[in-house]
């Protein structure tokens, strides 16, 4: 199935007319905040991550500041704010801001999730972003702010993954051996460092077939891969790690309607993730995100976070603009 967003590129775009319509909205409609994140979203919503770039572009060289500066001076609702900066940001430009505050914060459920769902060309991009705003490494980073961990998130980063997306069938039943005898040590990777090897540099192609292999096998229990890792690995964040790289190479669009679901019916919830993945997605597989959504949990995805963030109305409103589009 081809993956698709919700976000297109505005056939009739006129930077000039939006630019226009923006700072008129911008300037004129103090007081009327309503109004306002109306106008911006509307706008921001139907066009491509391009298209606003070009418009920012030309905002700034007519008024020699940003749309998102603006805006953060005529209104403060944080999630909102949040929301738009994402949308004025290329996606790999909020990946790296993003990733870069989990590590200076040690928010580890967040440098997994950046990290485990890229692919091998998307990290390299995630590589060299990082290190062209910050100058430094995202190595340096970890090994400067992360301890315990970081071994893990480094295999992701520097293993040279095979990118030819073929299977060997002669190697699959190599590798389900080396997953089988990480899985009798309880997933421990320190005692089964071989398992990495495997998890790095194999084709996702090669990964998807050991899996079904894994979850077939002899003398098993029909038990699939990430259900073993959650079960009997003892180590939580090992475990979260794990279980999302294994789910985002099983089906990355599926692994994120999980999040997404954990993110709204949590206690408290969680919209920095419900941003990163919304917007981040919105222009690659966001139609197939909704859409496992509703099958893994019989409701609409943009219902979902409404009726939990409906008090914040203008986070709320242009979330669920993007999600419908």
């Amino acid at each position: 199935m081809v993956s698709s967003g919700t976000i297109k590129e505005e056939s009739n775009f006129d930077v000039q007319a939006d630019v226009n319509k923006i700072r008129v909205t911008l300037k004129e409609g103090i007081g009327q905040c309503t109004t306002m994140e109306n106008t911006v979203a509307q706008i921001l919503v139907q066009r491509s991550n391009n298209q606003r770039q070009i418009i920012d572009q030309q905002y700034r060289s007519e008024f020699k500041t940003g749309i998102f500066e603006d805006l953060q001076n005529e209104i403060n609702k944080g999630n909102f704010l949040e929301t738009v900066k994402a949308l004025l940001s290329k996606p790999i430009q909020y990946d790296v801001d993003c990733l870069h505050d989990a590590i200076m914060d040690g928010n580890e459920s967040v440098i997994c999730e950046v990290l485990c769902t890229k692919t091998h060309s998307e990290i390299a991009e995630l590589l060299s972003t990082y290190e062209a705003e910050f100058e430094t490494t995202i190595r340096e980073d970890l090994e400067s702010y992360i301890s315990d961990h970081r071994s893990l998130y480094l295999a992701i980063l520097e293993s040279p993954r095979d990118s030819v997306e073929e299977v060997d069938e002669a190697q699959i039943s190599h590798s389900v051996g080396i997953l089988i005898k990480a899985e009798q040590s309880n997933w421990k990777i320190s005692s089964n460092p071989e398992v990495m090897n495997v998890l790095c540099k194999c084709n996702f192609s090669h990964l998807r077939a050991a899996f079904k292999e894994f979850h077939k096998r002899e003398n098993g229990n029909m038990e699939m891969i990430e259900s073993s890792m959650r079960k009997r690995c003892e180590d939580k964040l090992t475990s979260m790690f794990l279980v999302m790289w294994v789910k985002s190479i099983k089906n990355v669009a599926m692994l994120y309607s999980e999040l997404l679901y954990q993110s709204v019916t949590s206690l408290t919830a969680d919209t920095a993730r419900v941003i990163r993945i919304v917007t981040g997605r919105s222009e690659i597989d966001l139609v197939q995100i909704k859409s496992h959504y509703m099958m893994q949990y019989n409701k609409q995805l943009q219902l979902a976070v409404q009726q939990k963030c409906g008090n914040d109305t203008a986070y709320s409103n242009i979330i669920a603009m993007i999600i419908k589009n």
